[in-house]
Formats: C-alpha cells, structure tokens, sequence
C-alpha cells in the first residue's frame, strides 16, 4: 500500500458536539465542529494513531468507536482500520448503525448488541437521538436505553 503521507485526508466529525485534540507533528490543536470537516496531513493522522489518540484511534486503535472518519480508503487501510483481505471495516456508530440496532426484533437480541457496541457517551447520546427521531414505540427498549445510556428518552 502506497499512501503519500505528505497528503492531506478529509476527517469528518461524527458527533454533534465540537471535538478537539492537540497536534503531536506541529503547533496547536486540531478542532472540528459539530458534524464538520477538516483536512489534516496523513503524517499527523498516522502519529495521533500512533500515540493512541482515541478521538481518531478509537477504543482498540483500529478506529472502533472513534469520534471522527478518516474519508480516505487508502489510509484506513494503511492504518489497519479496515482490512479488505479479512473482509474488516471500521466499527463507526452512525445513525444507520443504530436503525439496525433498534429495529431488532428480540429483546435480548436488541440488549445484547446495544451493551456491545454503544459503548461512549457520544454514540450513547446517538442512538437515543435516533430512537426519538424514528419515534421508537417500543416500552421495554426505551426503558432499557434510558438506564444503559443514563439519559432520558423524552426531551
């Protein structure tokens, strides 16, 4: 895999709040408002992945659970983010993701995936937005998620 690092990659805030992190290859520090975008140099995305920056890196270093999407294929992939050999893909908690997982049939099904993949309070603060937005009819699920994501289902 041949990525130019001296490129910049687009990176594209997942959340409806600001995130931010100090620069570690210059001055300064990276900021990206709600659902925003930004340019960031490759060499600069590679050393906060490299020092573990969790906003980018995510929970496991592989961009699981991250803040923000790197919209370069190549780099993923550099970056072991994605895998096209073992079929593996970023774990992103987008508002698709969370439709899947609160259009389970099976509670226990439904529990079972939201305790596994909503994990920070970012994606926590995500799928309670998109029950309400889908308008969830459903007792048990927002009960459930009103004590797994400490928030109330009712604005």
């Amino acid at each position: 895999m041949n990525v130019n690092m001296n490129d910049k990659s687009k990176v594209v805030n997942l959340c409806d709040c600001s995130v931010s992190w100090a620069r570690i290859t210059s001055t300064g520090d990276e900021y990206i408002k709600p659902k925003g975008v930004v340019w960031i140099p490759n060499f600069e995305i590679e050393a906060q992945v490299a020092n573990k920056t969790w906003q980018i890196a995510g929970t496991d270093g592989k961009g699981s659970h991250a803040l923000v999407y790197i919209e370069n294929p190549e780099l993923r992939e550099y970056l072991g983010f994605d895998n096209k050999e073992e079929k593996r893909v970023q774990l992103i908690i987008d508002e698709e993701k969370c439709k899947q997982i609160l259009e389970l049939k099976t509670f226990s099904v439904f529990k079972k995936h939201v305790e596994s993949e909503i994990i920070n309070i970012y994606e926590k603060r995500r799928i309670i937005d998109v029950a309400r937005k889908i308008k969830i009819n459903d007792y048990d699920k927002i009960k459930f998620l009103e004590e797994y994501c400490k928030m109330p289902f009712k604005e």
